[in-house]
């Protein structure tokens, strides 16, 4: 060999060394069950999780053979393995078995934006609801493994708040911090707290990075959220929970020491049976309780008019625009920022708007603004300015009741176009010429048009008719009508079991269009295509070979699929009558063969509108 081959062949494998390794550890696709064993009757709940990713969306699993499959909902988690933190995305299903015996789920084979993602597989024996012992379905045992193995410096929750002491409304930052120190940790959920007598919060997605204590480097999620109470008193907010599933080697020996215990390559994850040589244990972490008082707001300095607000804004207040005529709209824009509590933030107060019309104010609230926009409209010329507007707030920060006063804000107004008043248009007429009698006659005549011209109905316009509102969703449905081919298409393609349902009515129909003119080949030959016909449908109906095809072999498929006796009844008929005319040579009228045929077409126009 070559010094240049060996060294193209050095460089592919380095090539694929590095690559592939990666590509599969970008999403790791598992399948499990929450137990491996149930009675006839009992369900169960089965996951698929999706690890390194939590925006996969859910496969369907829902034609399992024999189990009858409910879609729960996704749970999205976080892991911290080898110091490595990562998010995961489980889709739970409950199952419930339709029969008894041993079921294998897996290798699932799931596509996604045109990458496809394999799993392993997960077993499910199911046993004779009279013959299996009585039991009570059992949880998950939960343990506290930091407290059992004295891992508290390995793995803690901490728990704490911006101020000890507040008021009531006032918005109080609360931090949660996981600590990890050389563990894997799997299935991390969002932190719980107790908060009775608070708002409702919501951690949200942490932040992670590390962080050095007493000489040990942790790896830390934290979690942020904000609360305010509603009522003064005393409380003790927490303690702060996160469950978790410790990994941690299995005893092959007796340790020697809590390291020895935890101990595992880094590499052991993706170069060994991972669940072969670790287990899992469920715990929860707790965190420490924290004392807060919360105060009532002060009467002391209160104005009248103070509606709740908390916190420290700004208030902007402008109208546009600044010059109309009588009777035309003015917006105006009250638009409180800061930080605070805008739960508590409601319209600033008007002052004197005689003179205006007005309307309801529309309200938006984002994350550090809350703006309100209301239309008046001036009635008269006599209007020269827009009202003074008032907002009130406590700052908790200096403990005291601020007010801001905006405007008021000059405006004009002008007079609006008066119509003239309505008169007839009649022939001129000389002074002289008038008369009593022809100033009465013409003052009521109106000259007749000999042609109206073009008609057309009042306040019409084209924009408004259904014909030009239909025609702009034409679009749409062209885009959508194009999407729905190409994913049609795409899974026709990707999908063989999809593809073989699809294809299996239309083959089937010309087939039988075809049977119909092969009456007069006789019997046998007749019942020959008949067979090819049935077993070609049916293969590609359910997705198996047509050697393999037998009555026997589709029964097992459609009787745990509540199908028709009546049907099951034609299909065995139909199975018998097409091997006694092809081997055994059954004599067979051309009316019994006719009926045949119209079973075949009854058959498979069941199948097809049961979906089965």
């Amino acid at each position: 060999m070559s010094k240049a081959l060996k060294i193209l062949l050095i460089l592919a494998a380095i090539a694929v060394t590095l690559t592939v390794p990666v590509m599969a550890r970008d999403v790791k696709f598992e399948v499990n069950f929450d137990r491996d064993s149930v009675s006839l009757g009992e369900s169960v709940q089965l996951g698929l999780a999706f690890q390194d990713t939590q925006s996969m969306p859910a496969p369907d699993i829902s034609n399992l053979d024999g189990l009858e499959v409910r879609y729960l909902g996704p749970s999205t988690m976080m892991t911290v393995i080898n110091g490595r933190v990562s998010s995961s995305i489980t889709h739970m299903y409950m199952v419930k078995p339709l029969k008894m015996g041993r079921f294998q789920i897996g290798p699932l084979s799931f596509n996604f934006k045109g990458d496809t993602y394999t799993s392993g597989t997960a077993f499910l024996n199911v046993s004779d609801a009279q013959t299996a012992p009585a039991r009570a379905q059992q949880p998950a045992q939960t343990v506290n493994i930091a407290e059992q193995y004295n891992l508290d410096d390995r793995i803690f929750l901490t728990l704490k708040l911006a101020k000890t002491a507040a008021y009531v409304n006032e918005i109080i930052p609360v931090t949660a911090k996981l600590y990890v120190n050389r563990l894997n940790v799997r299935d991390i959920q969002l932190p719980t707290f107790a908060r009775e007598g608070f708002s409702k919060a919501e951690f949200k997605d942490p932040k992670q990075y590390r962080e050095v204590l007493g000489g040990m480097t942790y790896d830390v999620l934290e979690f942020n959220t904000s609360v305010f109470a509603t009522r003064p008193g005393d409380y003790r907010l927490g303690p702060a929970a996160v469950k978790c599933s410790v990994i941690v080697q299995k005893r092959t020996r007796r340790p020697t020491s809590v390291d020895d215990f935890f101990a595992g390559g880094p590499d052991d994850a993706f170069f060994d049976d991972f669940f072969n040589k670790f287990e899992r244990y469920p715990t929860e972490i707790k965190s420490q309780d924290v004392q807060l008082v919360i105060s009532p707001l002060p009467v002391d300095g209160r104005p009248a008019d103070f509606s709740g607000a908390i916190g420290d804004f700004q208030f902007l207040y402008s109208a546009d625009p600044k010059k109309v005529k009588a009777g035309d709209p003015i917006t105006v824009t009250m638009e409180i920022n800061g930080t605070g509590n805008f739960n508590t933030v409601l319209m600033p107060s008007v002052g004197n708007a005689d003179g205006f019309k007005t309307y309801e104010p529309q309200v938006k609230t984002e994350e550090r603004s809350k703006v309100f926009t209301q239309v008046l409209i001036p009635e008269s010329d006599k209007v020269t300015s827009a009202p003074v507007a008032t907002f009130n707030y406590f700052d908790p920060n200096r403990k005291v009741y601020k007010t801001i006063t905006q405007g008021p804000i000059p405006i004009q107004v002008e007079k609006g176009k008066e119509e003239a008043p309505a008169h007839v248009v009649g022939p001129a007429v000389a002074v002289s010429e008038k008369s009593p009698i022809d100033e009465k006659l013409t003052r009521d005549i109106i000259y007749i048009k000999e042609s109206i011209g073009k008609t057309r109905k009042r306040g019409f316009a084209i924009y408004k008719s259904k014909l030009f509102v239909g025609s702009m969703a034409l679009p749409l449905v062209f885009l959508v009508s194009i999407f729905a081919i190409v994913r049609r298409r795409e899974r026709l393609s990707s999908d063989t079991v999809y593809a073989g349902r699809v294809m299996a009515n239309t083959i089937a129909h010309k087939a039988v269009k075809k049977l119909k003119a092969r009456l007069k080949d006789g019997p046998q030959l007749f019942y020959e295509a008949v067979s090819h016909t049935l077993q070609g449908y049916l293969g590609n109906r359910f997705h198996i070979p047509v050697s393999g095809i037998t009555y026997d072999a589709i029964e097992a498929k459609l009787k745990p699929k509540d199908t028709d006796v009546q049907m099951l009844r034609k299909l065995k008929g139909l199975f018998d009558v097409c091997d006694s005319a092809r081997f055994a040579g059954l004599p067979v009228d051309e009316t019994r063969m006719k009926d045949d045929l119209k079973e075949l077409e009854e058959i498979i126009t069941y199948l097809e509108r049961a979906k089965i």
